[in-house]
């Protein structure tokens, strides 16, 4: 009788952390996945401190995962997001482990543009505004301000890819690339990535996506970050005397700005519940009439619209990046442009108009179980690879 298939999963967080996103929702799903197909599933996430020399390249975490492989010999190794905390030293470990193992196949689901560039959004910042690269040219600029923030946190950004992927050419590491979205997917392939991308949709855990025979008004689920773009939306509602009332789930930087917003604002009535858990989003949106995605970045592949869609509600997205490929995924949309208010007035105004149900165009792609027969595809290695080691 053979022995149960040995897996480590990695990545820098995972779905206990308040606020945790889409992306951590991933990685807890991934871990049940690989339980399912009978795997010993061990894994590690990271402490989250760091200094400005851990972020570029982690001594302790490099030794930290070597160990664990030693310990573990793990035959398959899939790490999720790593590198704001054990940042690309654990690719390094995972490398040397492989040249005593080669046949250990490694898996890295992207999360965002982070191997093709400084900045994982895909964006660099100028005057703190951001601006997107170009998905069908994805080159970026050595020059640019990769961070909102600094240029000392740009720098380090800059630093962390130089090191990680053009000297040390750590991402040759995978043996296949899984990207939730098309829009990835064809950034990387563009980059010159080597490495298969595989185009595998998340999976959504809702066990109930009947809809709500009752629906009204907007609801926004996510992180309150600059990145998410709520705060710049409802301003803008604001300014141009858009009314509405907006319900918000999630926490994060932008909360207390939000707040005064809420506060001071005359026609955009904006209630803000704080975090939820993941298995409470199905009751706490159903009866909503649409969700609104503003996000200012290229994005990938966002849960919340596809779970918003496969619960009804119409879904209203700016015109661009993975939130736009995920609405057109399903049956009732809207699309804006960010800089046309008439644009975005009109969307919310043909959302709220919606009568019937939402739903997705192919349901089948983001069940449970076509994720977990997707992973063991990839789990095993190919004909090619088999052949290579004859």
């Amino acid at each position: 009788m053979s022995s149960a298939v040995r897996s480590l999963h990695i990545a820098d967080s995972d779905g206990s952390a308040l606020g945790g996103g889409g992306a951590e929702v991933v990685f807890e799903t991934t871990i049940r996945a690989a339980r399912q197909l009978g795997h010993d599933v061990s894994v590690i996430t990271a402490d989250p401190s760091r200094t400005p020399w851990s972020y570029v390249y982690s001594r302790e975490n490099y030794r930290k995962v070597s160990q664990l492989l030693q310990d573990l010999r793990p035959d398959v190794v899939h790490v999720q997001n790593f590198y704001h905390y054990l940042s690309p030293s654990v690719l390094a470990a995972i490398r040397e482990y492989k040249k005593v193992r080669p046949e250990t196949r490694v898996i890295f689901t992207a999360h965002d543009f982070h191997l093709i560039c400084p900045n994982s959004g895909f964006q660099h910042f100028v005057h703190g505004s951001p601006i997107s690269y170009d998905i069908e040219r994805p080159r970026f600029h050595w020059f640019h301000k990769f961070d909102r923030r600094s240029w000392a946190h740009s720098t380090l950004k800059l630093v962390q890819h130089l090191v990680a992927y053009r000297m040390l050419r750590l991402g040759r590491v995978f043996d296949a690339i899984i990207s939730p979205s098309e829009l990835i997917a064809t950034a990387m392939r563009g980059a010159g990535v080597r490495t298969p991308v595989h185009v595998v949709r998340n999976p959504i855990a809702l066990t109930d996506t009947t809809p709500a025979t009752t629906r009204s008004g907007l609801v926004f689920l996510g992180r309150l970050t600059a990145a998410k773009g709520l705060l710049n939306f409802v301003e803008l509602l604001e300014r141009e005397g858009i009314a509405c009332h907006i319900d918000v789930f999630g926490d994060g930087p932008q909360r207390n700005l939000l707040m005064d917003f809420a506060g001071r604002s005359s026609y955009v009535e904006l209630a803000l519940h704080g975090h939820i858990d993941h298995d409470k989003v199905a009751e706490k949106i159903r009866h909503h009439t649409a969700l609104i995605y503003p996000s200012t970045w290229p994005e990938n592949a966002p849960l919340a619209v596809v779970e918003a869609a496969a619960l009804g509600l119409s879904l209203i997205v700016p015109n661009h990046g993975g939130a736009r490929e995920m609405a057109e995924l399903a049956e009732l949309h809207e699309m804006y442009d960010p800089a046309d208010p008439q644009s975005v007035e009109g969307a919310i105004r043909r959302a709220l108009a919606t009568t019937g149900a939402n739903r997705l165009r192919n349901p089948a792609a983001f069940r449970f179980e076509t994720y977990t027969a997707r992973l063991h595809s990839l789990y095993q290695p190919s004909k090619d690879e088999y052949a290579a080691g004859c």
